[in-house]
């Protein structure tokens, strides 16, 4: 139970930090896929593999930080779990109101920042359902630095003990 809570603990630290790093892009350099690319299914294609590459970032740095954290399990299960709580209560909540939904863009602010030139009038349901697949994506991030952190973390150890003998 204590490693469910340490993992939840994770997650929400890599939540906050990929949110923070996302927040910088879009300030710094100004992105806007959605007005630089025209196409919807190709901008949000490039916004996924940057959501991809932004959560494998920050988990591979949260994981040797805190050097233990690459043993815990079910982080990427956890985050999607957390984040389809969230979008099937904002979706529930937004069916009579579509100002609800930016509350979601708020907690899953990666696929927010993609979003926060869209008019909200344009949201039907594809767009909606598309939203699921950013926290696929997001999901697969975190699992694929998990296993780099893991697979790093295990040939750091083989190497150790090579040294001792």
């Amino acid at each position: 139970m204590i490693k469910f809570f340490q993992s939840l603990l994770i997650i929400l630290l890599t939540q906050i930090f990929s949110v923070y790093l996302f927040a910088i892009l879009v300030i710094v350099f100004n992105l806007d896929l959605y007005n630089l690319i025209n196409n919807f299914l190709t901008s949000f294609l490039i916004q996924n593999i940057l959501i991809v590459l932004i959560y494998c970032l920050v988990t591979i740095v949260i994981n040797r930080y805190f050097k233990n954290s690459y043993r815990l399990n079910y982080k990427s299960r956890i985050l999607g779990t957390l984040l389809l709580v969230v979008y099937l209560i904002v979706f529930y909540l937004s069916n009579n109101d579509i100002n609800f939904f930016r509350y979601f863009m708020l907690v899953h602010y990666p696929v927010g920042s993609y979003f926060r030139t869209f008019p909200y009038s344009m949201f039907d349901l594809m767009i909606r359902m598309s939203i699921i697949f950013s926290i696929v994506s997001a999901m697969s991030g975190v699992y694929i630095g998990q296993k780099i952190s893991y697979i790093r973390n295990k040939k750091k150890k083989k190497l150790s003990s090579l040294s001792k003998q």
